[in-house]
């Protein structure tokens, strides 16, 4: 059984509005979701879903029916990260957009019954004495409260560090396929799931203000690692396939005791191979097929494109770098310039 932590007693009113907001977020950091539900498709703005990333996380194992949560006011508005002398409105119209916008939900499991379910994110949004109480739409019910299969469970606390609602919703997309590796998504699907229908038209404004945007924060942020290569079957860029690996840097600064760990026990290298995406298996094969020094010229030859730009699948260029024994000085000669 799972040993469960008690936190400890805090005098939640000797702490300001900030400190209260994460302290909120220390005794309730995961948020679950069923699957159909980060596969909605929706337009969100940045505060409207950390509001929701903050009531999701308010939800606990064993509840059965939605209750109401209340906070006050300037911690809600510190969650949102508004400010100055509009923020108290500006809050008032974000949850109040909350219950007058809807969300579309399919039923993935279900693809040929063609189901869609429309709902508002929540029913009501109280505010009275400094203080302001939210309650989920019940129609949520399925969605959110007791999971056990087909769901995805994110991390609050690192969500609410992004600045950038894509990146939110393509973590979560990417979140839940992260056992399986990877993840191909059309970049229609993409822009309904994060609300940019009609918008981003060329492609080159869709990877750059949205796909790489989502990149950056994901990997500086989250506990995931992710590249994404264009699938471009004909003359148009129809689709990206996401490759989702562990995120390294993300263990190192929360787990630092089992990486060090890791090091004694395999050369500096291994670390290396998992950063392009390797699994364990190939790790390991290579590290007993190859020295140390050739797995190392592989590498740097393969950065060397990395730098030019020139590499769309980095992971299957170190396997073949590895497997020719590729040396950056003798290969650097043979790349064109």
């Amino acid at each position: 059984m799972k040993k469960i932590s008690v936190p400890v007693s805090v005098n939640l009113q000797k702490l300001t509005a900030k400190e209260r907001a994460k302290h909120t977020f220390r005794n309730s950091v995961i948020a679950i979701q069923h699957n159909n539900l980060v596969q909605a498709k929706y337009s969100m703005t940045l505060q409207q879903k950390k509001i929701m990333i903050w009531l999701v996380s308010q939800i606990k194992h064993g509840d059965e029916d939605f209750k109401e949560h209340t906070l006050s006011v300037k911690e809600l508005i510190e969650i949102c990260q508004l400010s100055g002398e509009s923020a108290y409105k500006q809050l008032k119209d974000t949850t109040f957009s909350l219950i007058e916008k809807g969300i579309r939900i399919i039923d993935i499991t279900n693809p040929k019954e063609d189901v869609e379910t429309q709902i508002p994110w929540l029913c009501s949004a109280k505010y009275r004495y400094g203080r302001v109480t939210l309650t989920f739409s019940p129609e949520l019910k399925p969605y959110l409260l007791s999971l056990k299969e087909k769901f995805t469970a994110i991390n609050a606390m690192d969500l609410m560090q992004f600045k950038s609602v894509h990146a939110i919703r393509i973590y979560e997309l990417l979140k839940q396929y992260q056992d399986i590796g990877e993840r191909v998504l059309g970049v229609e699907e993409i822009k309904e799931c994060c609300g940019a229908v009609d918008k981003l038209k060329k492609y080159d404004h869709f990877e750059k203000k949205l796909l790489l945007i989502s990149q950056r924060e994901i990997n500086e942020k989250s506990d995931i690692h992710i590249e994404f290569e264009r699938i471009k079957p004909f003359r148009k860029i129809t689709g990206i396939k996401f490759i989702i690996t562990k995120n390294k840097a993300y263990e190192q600064r929360n787990n630092p005791l089992p990486q060090v760990q890791e090091v004694k026990r395999k050369p500096a290298v291994a670390d290396t191979l998992k950063e392009f995406g390797l699994s364990a298996r190939v790790i390991n094969q290579i590290l007993k097929e190859n020295s140390e020094q050739v797995i190392q010229d592989a590498i740097s030859a393969v950065d060397v494109q990395l730098a030019r730009g020139q590499v769309r699948n980095a992971k299957a260029m170190l396997i073949t770098a590895i497997k020719e024994q590729w040396h950056t000085e003798k290969y650097k000669v043979k790349l064109p310039q």
